[in-house]
């Protein structure tokens, strides 16, 4: 098997470790644990093993600038620490249903193309505009299914719009990070940027822990310390390097038709492990909103103007 067909099967096993993550989330969140105490456990885990990279590469500390630290600021405390903490609030608000959270959670290329347009002055074609329409329809149908909108705002049938909400917004956030990651990664090395992220994300969860909810340890279980090792280094950190291992020798419109495999792995396993279902509306909305999205990021996606690499 040669390098590009390798790495596309990689960056495939890699989003199928992700779709690894609800079954063991859930039973912490039933069990008493707070959204911010889950995600504060998963960034200190994280933290500890992503330091060996972090000091092999602490040389890169010395590249940092202002705006290279506003970056590093919100790639750790927005896209990696607050947007964990929207989109898991986002599930629970639906009734822990992490399969429609994980479903919105892939408008997220549709954001990265617009910021990407304005803050790396990288242009968008009509065929994207024509293509967010049926995004949006397949978001809606997902979240909502034959509701009315006019209804979607009284919560009726026990559907609201906080779930939806925080779940796109999560998906923003995740966005604004590639692009702010995507930028820093020509200057700073790959380990470097991952540690500082996981850092700076723990001290943000710190902080919001101790000033929104309470530090649990007294309800940790061994059980819930197994399920918070799981998702933390299994279905986040090693997942995460190797989506990037693979990501090295995989085109990026390749990658994105091989992420596909998170939503759709995620929607099989909550549904048998979780019984999460996902109805006529809903399933017809996902193939809407999958297949536009992917479209979306096929033509949009370009390679970088400048000539310059991104360091490995």
């Amino acid at each position: 098997m040669n390098k590009k067909k390798s790495g596309a099967v990689i960056v495939f096993l890699a989003s199928l470790l992700w779709a690894g993550d609800a079954p063991f989330r859930k039973p912490l969140l039933v069990g008493g644990l707070g959204t911010g105490f889950v995600a504060f456990l998963e960034h200190m885990f994280n933290g500890l093993v992503s330091l060996p990279g972090l000091i092999r590469h602490r040389a890169d500390f010395y590249k940092l600038d202002f705006k290279k630290m506003l970056g590093l600021l919100y790639i750790g405390a927005g896209a990696s620490a607050l947007a964990a903490i929207l989109f898991v609030q986002g599930a629970v608000a639906m009734n822990y249903n992490f399969t429609v959270a994980a479903l919105l959670q892939k408008f997220q290329p549709l954001f990265a193309i617009l910021l990407a347009a304005v803050f790396l002055k990288e242009k968008i074609s009509l065929k994207f505009w024509l293509l967010v329409i049926p995004a949006l329809l397949g978001g809606y149908l997902i979240s909502f299914g034959a509701i009315s909108p006019l209804n979607i705002w009284e919560a009726v049938e026990g559907v609201s719009w906080h779930g939806p909400a925080l779940a796109v917004l999560a998906a923003l956030l995740w966005a604004g990070g590639t692009v702010v990651g995507r930028a820093l990664l020509f200057d700073l090395n790959f380990q470097f940027v991952t540690g500082l992220r996981f850092v700076l994300g723990f001290v943000f969860l710190l902080v919001y822990v101790l000033a929104f909810e309470k530090m649990q340890f007294g309800l940790m279980s061994p059980y819930f310390w197994r399920n918070t090792i799981i998702i933390s280094l299994l279905t986040g950190f090693f997942a995460l390097l190797l989506y990037y291992f693979g990501l090295k020798n995989t085109k990026a419109s390749t990658a994105t038709l091989m992420e596909l495999g998170y939503p759709l792995a995620l929607s099989l396993i909550n549904w048998k492990f979780l019984g999460i279902a996902l109805g006529v509306y809903q399933i017809a909305g996902a193939i809407i909103l999958l297949g536009a999205v992917t479209a979306l990021v096929l033509e949009s996606i370009k390679e970088p103007k400048d000539g310059r690499e991104l360091n490995p």
